[in-house]
Formats: structure tokens, C-alpha cells, sequence
């Protein structure tokens, strides 16, 4: 016997298609906008949400995102925004420390250091500024951005009044006065102990020659008087440490004299630094081959010799 097949009634059917059709057509008209309502603002949102992952490029809705504000903050808030915005860009230099509006080559100065104006790449690979001095020490020259003056400030070196000390002040204070402002300098008297010059009450650091240090420079050089005893290493090591493009060294060669361990030290040290010797006499130079010469010959620099007599003939010394 055949069974007969289950069948659903024809108006169970037409129900059913009318009720999909109804809901299709709610769904439609929900999500189509309002008139009057521009649909930019969705889609500025979509645009802005699918670049937020690097990895992926998606879109994804306002609900998810905290609403459709908030997805337009984010895009304002960035360099998008900003480009889109019709307020004028902001200045960056308005949010700069108040520092660097006063930092100028006055500014500099001031504080002891020389304009930066015409900076160039000097000797030893060191920033230098202007161009170079040419200056000298009883004849002797050196050419340079920077110079240090080591001299010999000991007893025999004459005391006060008419005196060889006299003497080399007196030149050290012409050599300065050839310097320009953005050329360096430091001096340095020396017996068993080290005077430095000292306007900035850092001892240890070269001076840039303006009108002002050249004037406090003098002072000091004319308030040095001959005493004590000598030694000489340790005033050339620390001239040496400076770094300074020549240095003169002038001296009455008294004992105790570099032998040549310390000589081959200072050169060592100097590593390529300009030594000029200056050597103080009474007489004739007797030995022409002394710790002086062969320290000038070692470093690159050259020897003079100063016969006292000649400079004051009436004080016989």
C-alpha cells in the first residue's frame, strides 16, 4: 500500500513569503538615512576606523568604537585632522624652552664662551672660530686658534723691579694684545708650584681673548713677582692638557733640567702640540744643545735665546 506524502497548506505558505518580504522591506527602510541627513559623517568615520590597524584594513562600526564622536575625535586629533582643520596651523616654537630665545653670540659671550659665527673645523679635528693667529714670544712665533704661556716665575728668575721676569711680562702681554676675541689663550707661571690665570673660576679651561679677559689677563701678569724654586714637568704637562694649538715655554733653564725620559713624556703627551722654548741667559747661550733646544726640536717648535744683558745693560744682571 502507497503512503501519501505530507503536504502544507497553500495559505500556511503565502503567509510565511508575506511575513519575510514585510521584514526585508523594515530592514531596508531602517537603515536607509533620514532625508536631510548627510551620510558623509558615516562615512568619514569608516574611512578614518579602517586606518587605525597597520596589519589589517577593516572597517569597523561606531557602536564599536565608543560612538560615532569618538571616532571623529581621533581622526581630528592627529596630523590628518589637523591638515583637514580650518583653524591655522599652531607654531612649534611657542612650545620651546624660554631658554633659547635668549641664546644668541652676545649671549655666548657673556657667559665666557666666543660666537659660533663663522665656526670652521681648526687643527686636531677640534671646532675653531675666525681664523688663525700668528703671535710670538721675543721673536719666536706661532700660528694657531689657541695658545698656552708657561713661564718660569722662580727666583733666579730675578725678583721685582728691572728684571728678566720683568722682561718676559712684558712680552707676554704684547703677545696677547695681537690676539682676536675668537682666538684662545691661557697663561701659566710656574716655580715649584702653578699659577693660572683664573677669570671664570675655572682654571682649567682656555679664555677666548676679548677686550675683558685681555684686561684681566694683564692684571694678573703684572701682580706676579719672582720667587721659589723650579720645576718644570709639571707646568708643561698641564699646559699640555689643554689641548692648545702652540705653546710657549720660557724659562731660565735652572736646575733641575728634563732629562730625556721626561722629554720623551712630554712629547709622547704632546702628541703633535707646537713647543717653542725661550731661553733666558746672562752672556752668551753656552750650551747649545740643552733640555730646551731638544724640546723644541721634539714637539716642532723652535729655540730662542734671550741675552738679559741686552735688555737692561745698566742693571748688570
Amino acid at each position: 500500500m502507497s503512503q501519501r506524502r505530507a503536504t502544507l497548506p497553500s495559505w500556511l505558505i503565502s503567509t510565511v513569503l508575506h511575513l519575510l518580504l514585510v521584514l526585508v522591506l523594515g530592514l531596508t527602510l531602517q537603515l536607509s538615512p533620514p532625508q536631510g541627513v548627510s551620510s558623509d559623517r558615516t562615512a568619514e568615520v569608516g574611512i578614518v576606523l579602517k586606518h587605525q590597524d597597520a596589519d589589517e584594513s577593516y572597517y569597523e562600526s561606531a557602536e564599536e568604537t565608543g560612538g560615532a564622536d569618538s571616532a571623529t575625535e581621533v581622526a581630528m586629533g592627529g596630523g590628518v585632522g589637523e591638515l583637514l582643520s580650518d583653524q591655522p596651523p599652531s607654531d612649534p616654537t611657542s612650545e620651546l624652552p624660554a631658554a633659547f630665545d635668549v641664546i644668541g653670540p652676545g649671549a655666548l659671550e657673556s657667559g665666557g664662551v666666543g660666537s659660533a659665527i663663522n665656526a670652521t673645523a681648526g687643527p686636531h679635528g677640534r671646532p675653531t672660530i675666525g681664523g688663525k693667529a700668528r703671535t710670538g714670544v721675543f721673536g719666536i712665533e706661532g700660528e694657531g686658534y689657541k695658545f698656552v704661556y708657561v713661564f718660569d716665575r722662580s727666583g733666579s728668575m730675578g725678583g721685582s723691579g728691572r728684571s728678566a721676569l720683568s722682561a718676559a711680562k712684558a712680552q707676554l702681554i704684547e703677545s696677547l694684545q695681537s690676539l682676536q676675541q675668537t682666538h684662545q689663550f691661557q697663561i701659566i707661571f710656574y716655580n715649584e708650584n702653578i699659577f693660572r690665570f683664573n677669570p671664570t673660576g675655572q682654571p682649567n679651561k682656555l679664555c677666548f681673548a676679548n677686550e675683558r679677559n685681555k684686561t684681566l689677563a694683564e692684571r694678573f701678569i703684572l701682580g706676579i713677582t719672582a720667587d721659589g724654586s723650579t720645576e718644570h714637568e709639571p707646568a708643561l704637562v698641564a699646559a699640555i692638557k689643554l689641548q692648545p694649538d702652540v705653546i710657549f715655554f720660557l724659562t731660565d733653564a735652572d736646575l733641575p733640567q728634563l732629562g730625556p725620559a721626561a722629554l720623551a713624556k712630554i712629547e709622547r703627551m704632546a702628541g703633535g702640540i707646537q713647543i717653542h722654548a725661550i731661553e733666558f741667559g746672562l752672556g752668551p747661550q753656552r750650551d747649545k744643545n740643552n733640555f730646551l733646544v731638544k724640546l723644541a726640536q721634539q714637539n716642532g717648535g723652535k729655540h730662542g735665546y734671550v741675552d738679559v744683558t741686552k735688555l737692561f745693560p745698566a742693571s748688570r744682571q
